[in-house]
């Protein structure tokens, strides 16, 4: 039945983390999609574990979802060996790896005996040959390559600059700091996205979940706001997901994003909604009214002005300088070397600036905002009546 509908994607409601009703949803959503693979030896699942922040906060995979999950997969699975949850934080908490783990609530998971937790680091790096596309080199996990199964435990956000991050994203964790930050360098919409799908494709996992039941609106992935949304969703294809989960979020046409239109071309899933078969609601019962996308883009516009407008439509990062604690994160991230420290407080030279906004997803104190000028705010108010 999965080989007749390739673009099938389970969905269950999961009104909040209480252990009975995640682990009924993933269940629920599991069987919608098809089962779980079958699976022998050992399994990681690829968490979203960005920052040292409370599950609360919608940054992180819930760990009650994970929890959920190893349940669910370990009772159709008995011969597993192994299992782990794992993922590379961003570039500055690679060395807070026990404040991560316990903010995050992802030791419990641990202590409770369900899984090992750690970071995909710890076990190096492999160099890997050039991307299909567009990354000349890249450094990714060992942990990751070795997997004998990889579950795709994402969680559902904003992004200020790719507008979503789900699945797709999700896997962009693999990779260690200098390749981030090449395919970060650059003004190009496209570049960024051929750089996570060159990443994702090395080694797609076998089985993606989202965990959508507190999503993140706004200014995301680090500083926006938790929004209920109340689903989890489940699939073989991360795009197909992906394009729901934008469904939801309110956008029209899911493949409008970038990273979900470039995926399409590159062959990973489909390219219209009518190409995936959704089991376990219907299509207007997971739309989320009000739904606050990121700022940043200029959708708005007809296709043949953009190039001529494209740099007249900014979101750059802007320092509230009142909230800046002059921890320096903000300089060490940059991937194109914009911002100076003065007196500890960063300046960013605006000529090298590629708005990839990476010093606003790092800032902790949220002290670098993602500042829109007029016409990007024209475009946001366009983007959220669409």
């Amino acid at each position: 039945m999965t080989d007749a509908v390739p673009y099938l994607v389970g969905i269950a409601p999961c009104q909040d983390y209480g252990p009975e009703k995640v682990r009924t949803a993933v269940d629920s959503a599991v069987t919608h999609a098809g089962g779980w693979p079958l699976i022998s030896g050992n399994v990681l699942f690829k968490a979203n574990i960005l920052a040292p922040r409370s599950p609360e906060d919608a940054v992180t995979t819930h760990p009650a979802v994970l929890r959920g999950a190893i349940h669910s997969l370990k009772a159709s699975n008995p011969e597993i060996q192994e299992l782990l949850v794992a993922d590379n934080p961003g570039y500055i908490f690679s060395h807070q790896k026990e404040m991560l783990l316990a903010r995050s609530g992802m030791v419990e998971l641990e202590r409770s005996g369900l899984a090992k937790v750690d970071l995909l680091s710890e076990r190096g790096l492999v160099n890997v040959a050039k991307g299909k596309a567009l990354l000349s080199s890249m450094r990714i996990s060992r942990t990751y390559l070795e997997a004998t199964t990889v579950i795709n435990a994402a969680k559902l956000k904003t992004h200020v600059e790719t507008e979503m991050t789900g699945c797709l994203k999700n896997i962009f964790g693999i990779a260690d700091t200098a390749t981030r930050k090449s395919a970060h360098a650059s003004r190009s919409d496209e570049h960024l996205c051929h750089a996570i799908l060159d990443i994702f494709e090395i080694r797609p996992p076998e089985f993606h979940l989202l965990d959508a039941v507190i999503a993140m609106e706004g200014k995301g992935p680090s500083h926006g706001t938790p929004r209920h949304l109340g689903w989890i969703l489940a699939g073989k294809n991360a795009l197909a997901i992906d394009a729901v989960a934008a469904w939801m979020m309110g956008y029209q046409d899911p493949f409008s994003i970038p990273l979900l239109r470039v995926a399409h071309k590159r062959g990973i899933g489909p390219g219209s909604l009518e190409a995936i078969h959704l089991r376990g609601a219907s299509w207007e019962q997971i739309r989320c009214p009000g739904f606050k996308r990121a700022p940043g883009n200029i959708r708005w516009i007809p296709t043949f002005l953009r190039g001529a407008v494209h740099g007249l439509v900014k979101v750059r990062p802007l320092l509230q300088r009142e909230r800046c604690v002059r921890c320096g994160i903000c300089a060490t991230v940059c991937p194109v070397n914009a911002i100076e420290l003065r007196e500890g407080y960063p300046v960013i030279d605006s000529n090298r600036c590629v708005s990839c906004l990476c010093c606003h997803e790092m800032c902790p104190p949220g002290a670098m905002t993602a500042k829109e000028n007029f016409l990007a705010r024209i475009a946001i108010r366009n983007r959220t009546r669409s």
